[in-house]
């Protein structure tokens, strides 16, 4: 029997069930309904259990694409004719939004429709509060990555927005693990290798780079695997030796852009299969795949091991100089919810970037009758076409049960492209196709706030991989950001949010990167929160037990971001052309115009970045 934790507020509000716990008799519909009518309670960032995808979030869309239903078109419209409709409430709908109307003029009408049950996509937040203290987190979306390399058209909208990337500087404490000597770590659970095991982590980390000393030599030899992966691991970390030693640069590159990293390390580097099981999913969490998938030119732009002495250099097409700092507590919700009170000014108070951390949105305020600009949320569109004249657009949505129509002289799908050939049936053939070919990324970002993170200070750790059979490979405390009134912890003694990350897979298939988020994604909608919950404290119990962890007892509140539909695809898989990326690329031909509708989402840039929506929203 999995153990449960007793907090009284992750899975109630007003003592009505929010979220679908096992045993629940309520639908999602009724769900969304109770949540409609809470008044000025309904705060959808507070929310703890399942988030992300939550139930009553995709149940519409699954049954048009998995079931082919169909919805009735109302005669009449619910509202008034808008200048502009966009379907999809995230960074790039909410981008979208705010450059129609600062270039087409401040009195355009403006609806926005989303299906969840807050704004911002993947830019996910998570509030916490512990002992009386509050804790954010990031749900998804994660940080500004390299803004320098940001277009002109992203640069100005950021500072529009008050967002002065700069200023991260001051707000990230980047001496924090190095003032508590803090270190990543691998975790050994005995369920895969016989033995609950933690090591300093002798590979790449988060934060810290390979080492080839003889500390790194005694770790290794405390490794739970055979003596010969050990030694390959030692001679791959010493380096010096070309595995593809007499083939020309050219050579290289076309045979490392048909094999995967792990294929590579065992045929030319003749490392066991234990050891390639443990450097497999080295880069899950922020590739989406593991290493049997991704070529091994991608792991040369890692400078992964082995790769260093091939001659050849391969850059990551986001590679800069900058540190990644650039992140708010809540990762990109801060942006998402910067530009909301652009578009809303009486949705949340304050005008600074600083002031975003703490302010609370008055959802009330999201959908008034008498606003130029309104987002209306748990709202999902299920039929978009041209009216008869084609000199307007029809959107046709689902919304707690029933069924609606609105109007609009444009129309922006800054959805799921995957969703958009089922939901627009204007879409020509060879647009489908082209849709068709990329297939997002499944992922689940789990926050965990824990009363204090005593045991991580003692073990002298911030970061854990685990290897092993477990959901959450990757494992560690939250970056370390004070901005305005928001204060990160001062000490171990203090709450703190632990974030995981988990990519379901199926490896040792021999499935494509993209048949894997095929079954991924199926894979994920299976699970319950029981079973996320029941892994997670496993896992702490596992790795820090030891120093006095107990999870039911130092486990304040478990939320789990489920995300079947996440990373955007960005053509680095096995086999994929050399010279396809945000300019090539079958995702060229799946954003064109139809008509008076347009395609503005990360898929459209094939870039899961806050720039790529932000690009493709302009």
């Amino acid at each position: 029997m999995s153990r449960r934790i007793n907090i009284s507020r992750r899975d109630f509000m007003n003592g009505m069930a929010l979220s679908l716990a096992a045993g629940t008799t309520l639908s999602p519909l009724e769900i969304l309904a109770m949540q409609a009518n809470v008044g000025d309670t309904y705060y959808p960032p507070s929310l703890t259990g399942l988030r992300g995808s939550h139930p009553g979030s995709f149940e519409v869309a699954h049954d048009m694409a998995w079931a082919g239903k169909k919805f009735p078109r109302p005669s009449a419209l619910t509202d008034d004719i808008y200048d502009l409709v966009i379907v999809g409430g995230g960074i790039s709908g909410l981008a979208a939004a705010k450059l129609y109307r600062d270039r087409v003029g401040s009195k355009v009408r403006i609806l926005i429709l989303d299906n969840h049950d807050d704004f911002g996509g993947h830019a996910k937040r998570n509030e916490f509060d512990v002992d009386g203290k509050t804790l954010v987190g990031c749900g998804g979306s994660e940080s500004i990555s390299s803004p320098t390399s940001y277009s002109a058209v992203a640069k100005k909208l950021l500072k529009d927005l008050t967002i002065d990337v700069q200023r991260f500087y001051e707000y990230y404490e980047r001496d924090f693990y190095k003032k508590y000597n803090l270190r990543d770590a691998m975790f050994f659970d005995e369920k895969t290798y016989g033995v609950n095991r933690v090591i300093p982590s002798p590979l790449w980390g988060f934060f810290d780079g390979p080492k080839a000393d003889a500390v790194a030599e005694a770790n290794i030899r405390r490794m739970p695997i055979s003596r010969e992966g050990q030694d390959a691991l030692l001679r791959l970390l010493r380096g010096g030796i070309d595995y593809l030693d007499g083939k020309s640069k050219q050579e290289k590159t076309e045979l490392l852009q048909r094999i995967s990293y792990i294929d590579f390390l065992q045929q030319y580097a003749n490392i066991p299969k234990d050891l390639a099981d443990i450097i497999r999913d080295t880069v899950l969490s922020s590739e989406g795949a593991g290493w049997y998938a991704l070529s091994a030119l991608q792991s040369v732009s890692y400078e992964n091991l082995g790769t260093e002495e091939l001659g050849i250099d391969e850059e990551l097409d986001d590679e800069s100089n900058e540190p990644y700092i650039f992140h708010f507590p809540d990762g990109n919700a801060s942006v998402a919810r910067a530009l909301v009170r652009d578009l809303i000014p009486g949705s949340m108070p304050g005008k600074t970037m600083e002031s975003l951390v703490t302010a609370r949105v008055r959802y009330a305020e999201l959908d008034r009758e008498s606003a130029d600009i309104r987002i209306r949320l748990n709202s999902t569109a299920v039929d978009v076409q041209h009216t008869v004249q084609e000199k307007q657009v029809d959107v046709t949505f689902v919304r707690l049960g029933d069924v609606y129509r609105v109007r609009g002289k444009h129309v922006i799908l800054a959805c799921y492209n995957n969703i958009i050939p089922h939901i627009c049936v204007e879409t020509p053939q060879n647009q489908v196709e082209a849709i068709q070919y990329a297939t997002k990324i499944p992922l689940v970002v789990g926050n965990v706030a824990i009363r204090s993170w005593r045991a991580f200070a003692e073990m002298g750790y911030r970061h854990f991989y685990s290897p092993g059979d477990l959901l959450f490979k990757q494992m560690g405390l939250d970056f370390p950001v004070s901005i305005g009134d928001y204060k990160f912890s001062s000490g171990p003694d203090e709450p703190i949010v632990v974030q995981g990350w988990y990519v379901p897979t199926v490896p040792g298939k021999g499935l494509t990167f993209r048949q894997q988020n095929v079954a991924g994604r199926r894979l994920l909608l299976e699970q319950s929160f029981d079973e996320f919950e029941a892994s997670i404290m496993g896992q702490f119990d596992a790795m820090l037990g030891d120093r006095g962890f107990d999870a039911e007892r130092d486990i304040a509140a478990i939320t789990i971001n489920r995300w079947p539909h996440g990373y955007a695809y960005e053509y680095n898989e096995i086999g994929t052309p050399d010279d396809w990326g945000p300019e090539k690329g079958p995702h060229i031909a799946g954003r064109a115009q139809i008509g008076r509708i347009s395609i503005a989402n990360s898929d459209a840039s094939a870039r899961a970045y806050v720039d790529g929506a932000i690009d493709a929203a302009d």
